[in-house]
């Protein structure tokens, strides 16, 4: 089961493999709106575990059966490292696709070539509150196929913990003023975890996506 959703995940996430493989998890910049190029889907999952290391867990999506916010989670925070800081980024993303990230954030946003039949300013917004969310514009959205965001652990609460092996995206229409304790969400996102090829322990997460919301970095 974990190897099938494996093939699906990897199949979405190969433009982020490649963005990640030339910063070494340390992107310096923002980076403009690429063309994904066809055929670079040959050889994808050996090129996945190479660079990102081996999948050690893939969690499942969930959404609120009701259309109410009603899965419990808690919010994650950035470590001491991290500055805490309102960052953005923006581009034209059309059919063919394209790359953003937020250096700051260890954030990666990769729209695979047909996501979008018409061009559409995008914009991500990191906020500085301390804890690891974003909100996606413009809101609602919608993905003919799903956008990949990859979240790197390192400079998150979470890293290093056992509760990096229970981290994933998830999905508020509203973000609560106060994201202290339970927090009620009404998707958990489909998310693959990447162990560090070197250590062996969670690294680098990737969300898979089908509308533009409100997401975090949370735990369950």
């Amino acid at each position: 089961m974990i190897r099938s959703r494996f093939l699906r995940s990897s199949l979405l996430v190969l433009t982020t493999v490649a963005a990640l493989s030339c910063s070494d998890f340390s992107p310096t910049g923002p980076q403009a709106p690429t063309q994904a190029q066809d055929g670079l889907l040959s050889g994808l999952i050996g090129t996945v575990v190479n660079l990102l290391g081996s999948v050690i867990r893939v969690i499942g999506f969930q959404t609120s059966p009701d259309g109410i916010p009603s899965l419990p989670v808690h919010a994650v925070q950035w470590s001491s490292a991290h500055v805490n800081q309102t960052r953005s980024v923006s581009a034209i993303i059309g059919y063919n696709g394209g790359t953003l990230t937020i250096p700051g954030s260890d954030f990666t946003i990769t729209f695979p070539q047909g996501a979008l039949w018409q061009s559409k300013q995008i914009t991500i917004i990191s906020d500085e509150s301390g804890y690891v969310t974003y909100d996606m514009l413009p809101h609602g959205l919608q993905f003919n196929k799903p956008v990949i965001v990859t979240q790197r652990l390192k400079n998150t609460s979470v890293y290093g913990t056992p509760l990096a092996l229970d981290a994933f995206g998830a999905y508020f229409p509203d973000l609560p003023l106060d994201l202290t304790g339970l927090l009620k969400a009404l998707e958990i996102e489909t998310t693959t975890i990447f162990s560090d090829p070197r250590s062996g322990q969670a690294e680098v997460e990737t969300w898979q996506l089908n509308h533009f919301s409100r997401y975090m970095l949370a735990s369950g």
